[in-house]
């Protein structure tokens, strides 16, 4: 039933656009190394073992816009480490291992990327950007819904912002971008070849049946997987398809690229990310008994069902603030008797699926 209701939706609309002008579908090398440090084969234990000084650090995904919500099963994302001893990147996980599958090279970063080009990233604009790699040129990648360009191989992405005034159509104003900052850098790698588990399969190659290209929980899956799933357990799912499904995936996804997150996978990406706004909050979801006896109220909206996108999608981007109140607070504020803390989430988003139900109900009036 999932799988017949996720094809009807990718062929009747799909959530994003994009705009681009080459695809690279070369293999990438099996090393990529950049100050020692070796993706998919150094772990973030390695560098806690180096640096004592090692720290949790948020950053932004600059092709993963909230509005936009998807998931790159390569890494974890939205947060990484950091530390004074390699100035200028960020280190995020697999998401199966520890071991470090990105890094975030910031405008703090100068020295020699992996093929030996040698950058300042304080100083580099759009036309040095260029200069060092001609073929971007030709590659002017965004979605709709994202904030930056992206000109990327099959290893490293760079970004530029885009300027909200200027409308993202062709002809592109090349000229005007010229100058602008490259802001950021991201060094990708999969760390995983073909993984057998006792749930799902990851299948290289092309797809069967002309199907799309799955993934539960960043797991590939197949379409026979899709039927595992309880409905009730969905989160989110994300539909791309033709050119945004390409270029997020490759030309194996050509029939399109769903992502689904389950409100357990989505409930431990937000506690993750609140953990790294909030001390108390941390402490307060040290205690694993404690989870069940939160209730979380987001832009003054108490949070009773279906909930978990919805705060797995708050970024910095929208993030605004966080406070705890106790069960007395909790009641008098907002009337909830059954939960010991109040969890009072602010963000900038847009109506969404948690609106949709008071919605619902008017209507029914």
């Amino acid at each position: 039933m999932l799988q017949k209701l996720l094809v009807i939706i990718l062929f009747s609309s799909f959530f994003c656009t994009e705009v681009f002008a080459q695809i690279n579908s070369s293999i990438p090398p099996k090393k990529v190394i950049i100050n020692n440090i070796c993706l998919c084969q150094t772990a973030i234990a390695d560098l806690k073992k180096s640096d004592p000084g090692l720290k949790d650090t948020v950053l932004e995904e600059m092709d993963l816009n909230a509005v936009c919500v998807g998931n790159d099963p390569r890494y974890i994302a939205d947060s990484g480490y950091s530390t004074s001893k390699y100035p200028g990147m960020i280190f995020q996980k697999d998401q199966k291992t520890d071991l470090i599958s990105k890094i975030r090279l910031t405008k703090t970063f100068a020295g020699k990327l992996p093929d030996g080009k040698e950058i300042d990233l304080s100083k580099l604009l759009l036309k040095d950007l260029f200069n060092l790699y001609p073929a971007f040129k030709e590659q002017w990648n965004t979605r709709s819904c994202d904030d930056y360009w992206n000109f990327s191989n099959d290893i490293i992405s760079f970004y530029v912002r885009i300027d909200s005034t200027k409308k993202i159509t062709f002809p592109i104003d090349e000229a005007y971008y010229m100058d602008k900052p490259v802001e950021a850098a991201d060094l990708i790698l999969s760390c995983h070849g073909e993984i057998n588990e006792a749930e799902h399969q990851y299948v290289t190659g092309e797809t069967e049946n002309n199907e799309p290209v799955y993934f539960i929980d960043s797991v590939r899956v197949t379409g026979a997987d899709l039927n595992k799933i309880n409905t009730n357990d969905v989160a989110t799912v994300s539909v791309y398809k033709d050119a945004s499904a390409i270029i997020k995936y490759g030309r194996e996804a050509k029939y399109g690229l769903i992502y689904i997150e389950t409100k357990k996978f989505d409930t431990h990406r937000y506690q993750n990310y609140f953990k790294s706004k909030s001390a108390d909050y941390a402490k307060l979801i040290s205690m694993s008994a404690n989870a069940p006896k939160i209730q979380y109220i987001l832009n003054k909206k108490v949070l009773t069902n279906n909930y978990e996108g919805n705060l797995a999608g708050i970024n910095d981007k929208i993030f605004k603030g966080l406070t705890i109140i106790n069960k007395s607070q909790l009641l008098k504020q907002y009337g909830v008797t059954n939960k010991n803390y109040g969890v009072i989430i602010t963000a900038d988003i847009p109506v969404n699926s948690f609106n949709k139900d008071k919605e619902k109900e008017k209507s029914k009036h």
